[in-house]
């Protein structure tokens, strides 16, 4: 792993004279990422969480260290008109994330970090834009001689980061003597629900595999609870809320239930995952639910999205003759370019509620609406595969999105 960044100037400012907090948080790019990694992982009957919010960070900081058609291409797909527009929007993730002292609020961390050989030196330009808009502060390494002690310093970061729950984010493989830089994200998400389960309730019985099987899982249950709900022609939705204390922000978890046991891979086909999807394709109504069941589920995915990426049309950020990288260090001699960019993500869902992490690095060397009436008894009964996606509902940021195929 060896990340690259190159030229460009990074203001705060944005398009129209727009403030910070008057940008939306796209995500379009790396939306489109996850949904393909899912797609890819559904007939493998292996569940998947991918962290967009993660990749798009990232992302973001490799752009500003690009220039000509390789930022130009990141622009586009990442959904930005300029710099200035994307580090606004970087901005107002970072608040969007940023932690909260609050009574009963989700406890929160999102860090970006930098490694770079002793060799180099970053360019003032995006020193600037690392520290003041991504919180970052590079760290000097040798990665030629040093590259033990480096690994254990990054895997110790992630650690600590993660509290815990990622213990190797890199291996001995990761570092060689051409790499010039190490970008790492890391997003940390701790959530109560605000309607708890009852561990009492909780009763083991089947869950449906794609393949027709079955296992038997621990579900957690609920009754005659309101929820955010609704019914569509392929599926059926429900938004778990967090507590959020004094906190402004809405952090919750939307389930999408197929109507069909194996409706799961048809759903991820024709579903438009997008930053304002609860507002125009799966508007939700506070509705009394009957019965409400979930699995428990706890596990861990890791993912290279070199491939992804440039089967989406991200392609000259990973080619070694890439001369776009300009903007991040002062010596042009190698070219730097990006090698990978891999993501380990970790999510456990239980009557308590849900911690979710992520780590990103990069090293450089649909639904209609409504249908049919509602009957008298809803039940939301998750045997079967479904996805899931936490996000922040105020600014839409998306946090993790996954799909579960088998709880046990």
């Amino acid at each position: 792993m060896n990340p690259n960044i190159s030229k460009e100037s990074t203001g705060n400012k944005t398009n129209n004279n727009q403030t910070v907090h008057e940008k939306s948080i796209t995500m379009k790019f790396s939306l489109d990422v996850v949904k393909h990694v899912i797609k890819k992982n559904l007939y493998k009957n292996k569940s998947v969480v991918c962290s967009p919010a993660s990749i798009d960070a990232v992302l973001r900081i490799l752009a500003v260290g690009t220039e000509n058609s390789t930022q130009d291409q990141l622009l586009k797909l990442l959904g930005h008109g300029d710099v200035g527009e994307l580090n606004a929007a970087a901005l107002k993730l970072r608040d969007v994330l940023k932690a909260s002292y609050s009574k009963d609020a989700p406890e929160i961390s999102y860090v970006n970090a930098l490694w770079l050989d002793q060799r180099f030196s970053l360019k003032d330009e995006f020193d600037k834009v690392l520290r003041e808009v991504h919180n970052a502060y590079p760290r000097v390494v040798d990665f030629v001689n040093q590259a033990d002690q480096v690994v254990k310093e990054a895997n110790s970061w992630a650690k600590q980061e993660t509290k815990g729950l990622i213990q190797q984010f890199l291996t001995r493989n990761s570092i060689t003597r051409d790499t010039v830089l190490l970008l790492a994200n890391a997003l940390y998400f701790k959530g109560s629900w605000q309607h708890s389960f009852e561990s009492k309730d909780t009763q083991y019985d089947g869950f449906n595999l794609l393949d027709g099987h079955k296992v038997r899982v621990p579900f957690m249950n609920q009754w005659q609870r309101s929820f955010d709900y609704g019914t569509f022609e392929k599926c059926k939705v429900i938004r778990m809320m967090y507590k959020t204390g004094k906190s402004t922000k809405r952090f919750s978890m939307h389930i999408f239930l197929p109507h069909e046991k194996d409706g799961l891979p048809n759903l991820v086909n024709e579903i438009k995952i997008h930053e304002n999807m609860f507002n125009q394709q799966f508007k939700l109504n506070n509705t009394k639910v009957y019965r409400l069941q979930i699995p428990k589920f706890k596990f861990e995915y890791d993912v290279s999205l070199k491939e992804t990426m440039k089967q989406l049309g991200l392609i000259s950020l990973f080619d070694k003759d890439c001369e776009d990288f300009t903007g991040i260090i002062h010596e042009l001699k190698p070219l730097v370019y990006v090698t990978d960019i891999v993501q380990k993500c970790c999510i456990e869902t239980n009557e308590q509620g849900t911690v979710a992490v992520a780590i990103t690095g990069a090293g450089c060397y649909g639904c209609a609406p409504p249908v049919g009436r509602q009957p008298p008894r809803i039940e939301f009964i998750a045997d079967h595969p479904f996805m899931f996606m936490i996000s922040e509902d105020i600014s839409g940021a998306i946090l993790f999105v996954g799909t579960m195929l088998n709880p046990k």
